[in-house]
């Protein structure tokens, strides 16, 4: 059987995209790229915000309008718009055949095939595939029962040279905008021997960069206390590290209440851990980050100061919105100021986006959409000449870059303080080959990219 499979979303959904791949495969499917040549579509799907609502559903339309006798025979949806919306989906879009959820994907291969079920059964319970393996990207045992792996298996996605390491499922986290803990379930850490092994397979199999993901990566290991006690995202960035090779990791959305000391020294330990840190603020005004359920969190330009202190040449990345409801013209300053002095190397600005279920939505004083969207468009317009000064000082420097290959404007790749198709690039002067350690000095910058000259490979 040929599938044709589209992800949609976040790093985290492309690691369950990748585990599924593996199952398929295994069972004998064959993954093409153009949907017309299928025989199945699969589509993992995101539903964190209305736009990721809504940009899943375009394509689930648009991928069932290929269903017909000499088209795709089946349309199988995966992702957090099953467990969200449920057999609402199947109202919606009624040529979907069957739906998988985020905790069921072992019942994939069920789901592309057809099962085994008798002509009796109805449709609706051939659609709604609820054989609850509790399989996930954290449960390598049951994904892989006549194997020796204690990690699941994945088909990594392109570029070979980098991947994502799935390090916890769900959040534990009650941000009254947020519907991940709804949908996902509470933070549920993977055991450091699974990380261990998938990373030795990882690294053996080429991979020069490994980025550690979770909804709150800070979280990790707090939920193993009462089985004799988590090692912590410290704990597990030593061991990790203990994998001998040449490569960079990262660490990817540390909630700031858990930017902790022992983590920022586990930061320095080592030359392979990327001097970077993504830590979502989201606010800076105190009354707006208690209504967003983050007030314990410590002020964010406090946070930024102690990592710079402790991480020399640091880069920080974080996400800020605007329009949360509430917020006043004054709260709003704040964040302008914020931006103006925090002197943050990258940036992702959001309006707030009212989705029905959360606390948020039943709030009083929402702010009208245009505002929120001409909030953060001001703001992105801060950080661009906040972003322009910070690279006009790194010209000069000589930078070690990994290769990451051509596009239309010629051969680019990053340093350590850019992370993977969020952040900038540095544009070099001559091919290198993708996944290669080159070192390159910085010869001019712009806004978001900077330009070096190859010094050596």
């Amino acid at each position: 059987m040929k599938i044709a499979v589209t992800s949609l979303g976040c790093n985290k959904n492309l690691v369950d995209t990748e585990v599924m791949l593996a199952r398929l495969q295994k069972a004998g499917c064959v993954i093409v790229d153009e949907p017309e040549l299928a025989d199945c579509l699969l589509i993992n799907t995101c539903s964190f915000l209305t736009e990721a609502v809504e940009e899943s559903l375009d394509r689930i339309v648009e991928l069932a309008s290929l269903k017909g006798p000499e088209g795709p025979r089946r349309l199988v949806v995966t992702g957090c718009m099953v467990a969200r919306y449920g057999e609402d989906l199947l109202k919606e879009v009624p040529e979907i055949d069957a739906l998988v959820l985020p905790a069921e994907l072992d019942n994939v291969v069920a789901a592309v095939s057809g099962g085994q079920q008798s002509e009796a059964q109805s449709a609706k319970s051939e659609r709604i595939q609820v054989v609850n393996t509790q399989f996930s990207t954290l449960n390598a045992p049951l994904s892989t029962p006549n194997s020796q792996l204690s990690f699941p298996p994945r088909v990594l996605s392109f570029p070979p040279h980098r991947a994502y390491l799935k390090i916890g499922e769900g959040c534990s986290n009650r941000c009254s905008y947020c519907l991940i803990p709804s949908i996902r379930g509470d933070f549920s850490s993977r055991s450091v021997p699974s990380l261990t092994a998938e990373m030795e397979h990882l690294v053996g199999s080429g991979v020069r960069e490994i980025t550690l993901v979770a909804q709150d990566s800070g979280r990790y290991g707090i939920d193993l206390a009462g089985t004799g006690g988590g090692p912590g995202l410290p704990g597990l960035v030593n061991s990790l590290l203990g994998v001998p090779g040449d490569y960079w990791l990262r660490v990817l959305y540390v909630h700031p209440a858990r930017v902790t000391g022992e983590l920022l020294e586990a930061m320095i330990s080592d030359p392979r851990i990327c001097p970077y840190l993504d830590i979502p603020f989201q606010h800076v005004a105190p009354q707006v980050l208690a209504r967003m359920g983050r007030g314990d969190a410590p002020a964010p330009m406090e946070v930024v100061k102690r990592v710079r202190a402790a991480v020399p040449g640091v880069f920080i990345r974080t996400t800020l919105m605007t329009g949360f409801p509430g917020e006043t013209r004054e709260d709003f300053e704040r964040l302008r100021e914020f931006v103006r002095e925090a002197g943050i190397d990258h940036l992702g600005v959001f309006s707030y986006s009212c989705e029905e279920g959360t606390a948020a939505s039943r709030m009083g004083a929402q702010v009208p959409g245009e505002v929120a969207k001409e909030r953060a468009e001001t703001l992105m317009e801060e950080q661009s000449e906040v972003s322009a000064g910070l690279l006009r000082g790194l010209v000069g420097r000589e930078m070690t870059v990994m290769a990451e290959g051509f596009d239309e404007e010629g051969s680019f790749g990053r340093h350590q303080g850019q992370a993977p198709e969020v952040d900038g690039v540095v544009r070099v002067d001559e091919g290198v080959e993708a996944g290669s350690f080159v070192q390159v000095k910085i010869v001019d910058s712009g806004i978001h990219d900077l330009k070096g000259e190859v010094l050596d490979t």
